[in-house]
């Protein structure tokens, strides 16, 4: 009895260049899809804060003034205090969700609605509801508003932009994450 056998399969030879391949796709292909990953994040922030400004020109087109007494008293400076006021004033509602008066809203009318992404990520992966941050957990937010009128806000590096609110974000070294602006 004659046995012809035709053995098919694959040589060891022709797995590992397979496998070769498939770590040097895998090579290319993850630091893109960080780098996807990023600009995604960053868009929603910026839009983040393109809500922020949006909010605040309305509440100056109802109130007639701009919220925030730092961006009144010295003459259209920067504020970071995107904390408790900040969302106070532009939600109508404290941390419990009652409806509250402060910062100047009087009608307690909802500039500006939070969602949980917006707020600042503990260390214990709890969210503190009192400071906003960006989605990269950045809370080094900062609006410019013309306090003073002239049509002009100060912003980084001396530079004076023709607007009447505008943010940006300053790079946070402990976190590394990026610094970009509304008027890039």
């Amino acid at each position: 009895m004659n046995k012809n056998k035709n053995l098919s399969g694959f040589t060891l030879i022709e797995l590992l260049m397979v496998i070769a391949i498939i770590g040097i796709l895998a090579g290319i292909l993850i630091p893109t899809v960080g780098a996807v990953r990023t600009q995604a994040n960053l868009a929603a922030s910026k839009a983040q804060l393109s809500n922020y400004v949006t909010a605040i020109t309305m509440f100056k087109g109802e109130y007639g003034y701009y919220p925030f007494s730092d961006a009144q008293t010295n003459n259209g400076a920067n504020i970071n205090s995107l904390s408790s006021d900040f969302i106070e004033t532009l939600s109508g509602r404290n941390d419990s969700g009652n409806s509250i008066s402060t910062g100047g809203n009087r009608r307690r009318i909802t500039f500006h609605s939070f969602s949980e992404s917006e707020f600042l990520l503990k260390d214990d992966d709890s969210l503190d509801y009192s400071t906003i941050a960006d989605r990269f957990n950045n809370s080094k937010i900062f609006i410019a508003i013309d306090g003073n009128g002239d049509g002009e806000v100060s912003v980084p590096g001396n530079n004076k932009l023709k607007s009447s609110v505008t943010a940006y974000v300053v790079k946070d070294t402990d976190t590394d994450a990026p610094a970009y602006s509304l008027y890039d």
